[in-house]
């Protein structure tokens, strides 16, 4: 079987981008993609075979567009009109808009890490921020992706999901209830524990939607009630560390990160690191004493499984994929404010022994439901199918 993979920006170090990673090693495959900078995604991304598609005269066309709707347009345009070569069997759509090769190829797995949260579970959230004139540009646009994504998805031989938390949304938006959830992995063997440091770590995308703010100000009220309490609790030194990839060409993101950068300068006991080593990331995994994961709307989140590989507790916000890794009171907690994030900090910091036991236990969750070895071998397996039924 020989393999392509349509996925539209490789230029970040996030969830999406180790999924696209595993698949291309495991078999092979090439990737098509729109946008590919070696320096800001995984650096094990330079072993593979990957073809950008050209712009051509199309990139002209969508300048006046905002460049979140201007990338997004580009990139459908060109998977709507790209014909992978004959030797490939299958292509594996990726991220959105990546799914729209199906206009013009066959059969095709589409791994679903969500549907378009901007046309979909975000639109709301993101034009309550946005003046009138940019509401009235997004509602244009994302009336546009609809038609076409609603002529496409349809046509879709299978469709892997990420969690359920994506199969249910891909139900109610995109009307296909015959999803398969299949959760990306985790390669345990990548991490380890060093100890329980005296620091909470969330590292994330530097975006709005990961919400880092929510982390500093539960980091806050848990450190103003240690300050009140009485005995050791009272002198103990906490800290925050936040660390994330940052896409600087995105001025949102960037403005964003200024936000935080702001709120950080104001407080010692607050770090935030920005495009950090893949070492690093791992020796602060490996150092921290529990890993926060405050998004909205997650859809899944490869963070709280890089964080029980490290053996430590998660701490993640009570909504969408998390509610699916986590277990509450025994791997983790799962929160629905800054209230209950910052008491729960502070009950396991009194606790050393039932972080560490919370640690183990997601440790053995990771190694026992989210291999990648077990995700591979199922991909592999209706790829497989599919290039037989077209034989």
């Amino acid at each position: 079987m020989r393999l392509a993979i349509a996925h539209p920006f490789l230029h970040t170090k996030g969830g999406a981008e180790k999924v696209v990673l595993k698949i291309a090693q495991r078999f092979d495959a090439k990737i098509f993609c729109t946008e590919y900078d070696k320096h800001r995604t995984y650096s094990e991304f330079a072993d593979i075979d990957i073809e950008t598609l050209p712009h051509g005269h199309i990139k002209h066309v969508f300048t006046l567009f905002p460049k979140r709707a201007r990338e997004a347009a580009l990139a459908g345009s060109q998977f709507w009109g790209w014909k992978a070569p004959d030797e490939f069997d299958v292509v594996n759509a990726q991220g959105t808009p990546s799914e729209w090769v199906r206009h013009r190829n066959k059969p095709v797995v589409w791994y679903c890490h969500s549907p378009n949260r901007e046309a979909f579970v975000l639109y709301e959230w993101r034009q309550k921020q946005r003046n009138i004139a940019e509401r009235a540009v997004y509602h244009s646009f994302v009336q546009m992706y609809k038609h076409f994504e609603f002529q496409t998805v349809p046509k879709i031989e299978h469709i892997f999901a990420n969690s359920e938390t994506t199969k249910e949304r891909i139900a109610k938006y995109l009307h296909r209830k015959d999803a398969e959830v299949l959760h990306p992995g985790v390669d345990c063997r990548e991490f380890e524990c060093k100890g329980y440091e005296k620091f909470f770590f969330y590292p994330s995308r530097i975006v709005p939607e990961k919400r880092f703010e929510l982390a500093i100000e539960a980091f806050e009220k848990f450190r103003k009630a240690r300050k009140a309490a009485g005995g050791n609790a009272r002198r103990e030194r906490w800290k925050l560390v936040l660390a994330g990839a940052l896409h600087r060409g995105m001025k949102h993101h960037s403005a964003y990160y200024d936000k935080l950068a702001e709120l950080a300068s104001k407080d010692s006991d607050i770090e935030l690191l920005v495009d950090i080593s893949h070492e690093q990331l791992k020796d602060l995994y490996a150092r921290c004493y529990a890993v926060l994961y405050t998004p909205v709307h997650e859809d899944f989140g490869i963070v709280p499984l890089e964080g029980f590989a490290s053996r430590k507790p998660v701490l993640a916000w009570n909504e969408g994929g998390p509610r699916e890794i986590v277990q509450d009171g025994k791997t983790g907690y799962l929160v629905n404010n800054t209230n209950e994030l910052a008491a729960k900090m502070a009950y396991l910091a009194d606790r050393p022994k039932l972080a560490e036991q919370m640690g183990k236990e997601g440790r053995k969750r990771a190694e026992r439901d989210f291999s990648w070895e077990k995700f591979l071998t199922r991909f592999g397996k209706v790829c497989e199918k599919l290039s037989r039924s077209q034989a």
